[in-house]
């Protein structure tokens, strides 16, 4: 009886920490959802406007955010996302690590092999990697600079 007990709270609490760590942001407007934190990447799908996505986090520059909506998993410009700090609405480009929100890497061939094994794309993953290869680094992040009034 005490060991059911026990893997009962054990289950009871894993269950909860996917709950936990989920991270909710809303797009701001309608934004295609790309393979990769990049414009040049396969589209996975579109979001219209105003669409809740969860945040699986965003890479260290806080430039592209990994983001799951429904059934669908890929990469959005952070611009077009919006997260709940201290009571309102700010994009995560212009929050960046003030938010909160795991700085995560990305790898081209983990990620596709676990989200876009089914994607007409997906076979010509080394095309794609080798033109990911030739991409400049993105600019690290800072913060941004108040408006002028």
């Amino acid at each position: 009886m005490k060991s059911r007990l026990r893997l009962l709270l054990a289950l009871a609490v894993v269950s909860c920490i996917p709950l936990a760590a989920a991270q909710t942001a809303l797009v701001t407007t309608s934004v295609n959802v790309r393979a990769g934190p990049d414009a040049a990447l396969p589209t996975v799908t579109w979001l219209l406007g105003g669409t809740s996505v969860t945040v699986v986090g965003c890479l260290a520059n806080w430039r592209w955010c990994d983001v799951i909506a429904g059934r669908d998993r890929g990469w959005v410009y952070a611009r077009f996302l919006a997260y709940s700090f201290e009571g309102s609405a700010i994009t995560i480009v212009n929050g960046g690590p003030n938010l909160g929100l795991p700085a995560i890497e990305f790898s081209l061939g983990p990620y596709w092999d676990a989200h876009y094994q089914g994607q007409r794309w997906f076979g010509k993953k080394a095309y794609w990697q080798i033109r990911l290869d030739r991409q400049r680094p993105a600019p690290a992040w800072r913060e941004p600079v108040p408006a002028r009034r």
